[in-house]
């Protein structure tokens, strides 16, 4: 469980307002995105990057992973013709907001997605989290990355040409890669094992609170 803290917002939001205004929401946008952040000590928007059409893939874990997220945060999903996807919000200690979004698109132009949305409820790239499978990690082994390349995900990929900086923190969820490394499509776009359904459950949990307590650090930092 994160632990509670005071909500109290510091000049940070002030701050922020130049900030944001060079990450291409303009001052007006700046300006809404400020007022918002004055009413809550921090703003996230959560992405789970996948297949909408294929969810119980190894290819759209990330989805899978904000979806326990979305359970942990007693939050419902909606769907969102504005953003192309599924939202749901949610607000922690009554002071930090979590818009959370699975992109109700095919993974390679999952951006589209993301910039609607972050764009509707006014979230800079840099407190975007984007949440993807990747094979260059053993199964289950998770990891944050603060921005940087795409890494050959095209989900990433797509979010970084959309949003225009790759600035935006990701939590990697491994899949591992098979032995035939002819098979790599047929394998990420495969079910899960029944060994891996087994170990999934544990593997969510332990990526929710990997980002929860990310997010917290960051905040606490401000």
């Amino acid at each position: 469980m994160i632990a509670s803290r005071s909500c109290t917002v510091a000049n940070s939001s002030f701050k922020k307002l130049r900030l944001l205004s060079r990450k291409g929401f303009g001052q007006r946008g700046a300006t809404k995105m400020a007022a918002i952040q004055m009413e809550f000590s921090s703003q996230i928007m959560v992405v789970g990057l996948g297949n909408h059409s294929m969810p119980n893939t190894r290819h759209s874990v990330g989805m899978a992973a904000v979806d326990r997220l979305c359970r942990h945060l007693k939050a419902s999903w909606s769907k969102d013709g504005d953003c192309q996807g599924d939202v749901a919000i949610a607000t922690l200690d009554s002071c930090q907001r979590f818009i959370l979004l699975k992109p109700r698109l095919l993974m390679n132009i999952n951006g589209r997605s993301v910039i609607k949305a972050a764009r509707k409820y006014k979230v800079a790239s840099s407190d975007i989290y984007l949440v993807h499978d990747d094979l260059d990690r053993a199964f289950g082994k998770l990891s944050i990355k603060e921005g940087g390349s795409a890494g050959g995900h095209n989900g990433v990929k797509s979010s970084i040409t959309a949003l225009g900086t790759e600035i935006m923190p990701r939590l990697r969820i491994g899949i591992g890669r098979p032995t035939n490394q002819n098979a790599v499509i047929d394998y990420v776009l495969g079910g899960f094992s029944l060994s891996e359904k087994e170990r999934l459950p544990h593997i969510l949990e332990e990526s929710t609170m990997k980002i929860l307590n990310h997010v917290k650090k960051r905040t606490d930092k401000t």
